[in-house]
């Protein structure tokens, strides 16, 4: 487990540290890739080990997911997190934008709202505006850099009634808030009295740095009137293969989705990523604490880089994600300078605030699942260019 290591992602057309993707998206083909959210670290050995032995075999025909497949899914979360996943609750679904479209288009109308707490991820505006629902912004606040959700604005908007889901991104990406069981409880209640469906994306779930601890939201609401997205994809740094799970407890609700993706055929079994995921949830324990532990180093380099060099920027403390949400604003810079700043003169492609919404103005999103060294060198770079702005 030697995340120190340095692996070349460029042998392989990876989107993150594509020339022609750092071209078109950054104006800098050569700029440092710390945008996209998957992680420069190897998968856990047993995962890699298992591939290995799944690809000897030779022979990759329809297969189904066994239940020891299901039975290290759950044990991984009672385990880890106290809740019990029952197995007629999981739907497999491709990806957990899939998984969210599906909900959406079941639980509103063309035309109702879908609220999301901004800065949101971008991709969920994306899949609200496909399906032709309407963004409504539950904005989080900011105070003394730590955010949190506002009640009052989330009754507001909840109460309105062409407003059908929320989407809760737990833990926050890109803020990195790991929402408490009273802050989960209390989204509970507000969503149940006004008949709001609630979507939880845990995908960043397994991220989660000491003292805080992950609640997933089905372990703490019972479970009527939302689904839970989960997958092993940012866990284990295996994104590129395999799909998502939704725990839907409703009955009806299940059968809906179920129904959905019979008729379209979307819940069919990849070998590789079947033997990917049971692998890392049966043997990856060890390495994700080793992990977690690296990442968090990675967090604290970051706060003691920016405290040894003032250059006007700081770091909003993640709770939780392999991202660090960095606030830029002291440098002075509109939206499109920054930008533009950050890309071509510190030579490092984050994803701009701007792209999580309005709110995020200002601000950038750094990927720090990486070996440390990046992460120096983008910090190096950065305040160079940071201090010929003065």
């Amino acid at each position: 487990m030697d995340f120190n290591e340095y692996v070349d992602r460029r042998e392989y057309p990876t989107l993150k540290w594509s020339k022609s993707f750092l071209r078109e998206h950054f104006g800098n083909a050569n700029a440092i890739p710390m945008s996209v959210a998957d992680m420069d670290l190897k998968a856990p050995a047993a995962v890699i080990k298992q591939l290995q032995k799944r690809t000897s075999h030779g022979i990759y025909g329809y297969e189904y997911r066994p239940s020891s497949y299901f039975e290290a899914l759950a044990a991984w979360y009672q385990d880890r997190y106290g809740w019990k996943i029952e197995r007629e609750h999981i739907e497999p679904s491709p990806s957990i934008l899939s998984a969210i479209a599906i909900l959406i288009n079941q639980h509103s109308d063309e035309g109702d709202g879908v609220i999301l707490q901004s800065p949101f991820f971008f991709e969920f505006r994306m899949v609200i505006n496909s399906n032709h629902r309407r963004v409504v912004k539950n904005p989080l606040k900011l105070r003394d850099g730590h955010y949190q959700i506002d009640f009052k604005d989330l009754e507001d908007k909840a109460s309105e009634p062409g407003n059908k889901v929320l989407i809760l991104c737990s833990p926050h990406n890109p803020v990195g808030r790991v929402w408490t069981t009273a802050e989960l409880e209390q989204v509970a209640e507000i969503c149940r009295r006004y008949d709001v469906f609630v979507i939880a994306d845990e995908i960043h779930g397994d991220f989660v740095f000491r003292p805080h601890r992950f609640a997933p939201y089905l372990s703490v609401v019972d479970g009527k009137n939302c689904a839970a997205c989960i997958s092993p994809a940012k866990t284990f740094n295996i994104s590129g293969m395999v799909g998502a799970l939704t725990i839907i407890p409703d009955e009806g609700h299940r059968q809906r989705f179920h129904e959905f993706a019979h008729r379209y055929q979307i819940n069919k079994v990849n070998v590789f990523a079947s033997a990917a995921t049971e692998a890392a949830y049966k043997e990856g324990g060890e390495w994700l604490d080793a992990l977690s532990e690296y990442i968090q180093g990675n967090v604290d380099f970051i706060k003691k880089h920016l405290a040894q060099n003032d250059i006007g920027v700081s770091l909003t403390e993640p709770e939780g994600t392999f991202l660090a949400w960095l606030d830029f604003r002291g440098l002075g810079l509109d939206v499109k300078s920054l930008e533009k700043f950050l890309a071509l003169d510190a030579q490092i492609a984050l994803a701009p605030g701007y792209w999580f919404g309005r709110e995020g103005a200002g601000f950038a999103r750094m990927t720090i699942g990486c070996p440390r060294e990046t992460i120096n060198r983008a910090l190096d770079s950065l305040t160079l260019a940071a201090n010929k702005l003065r």
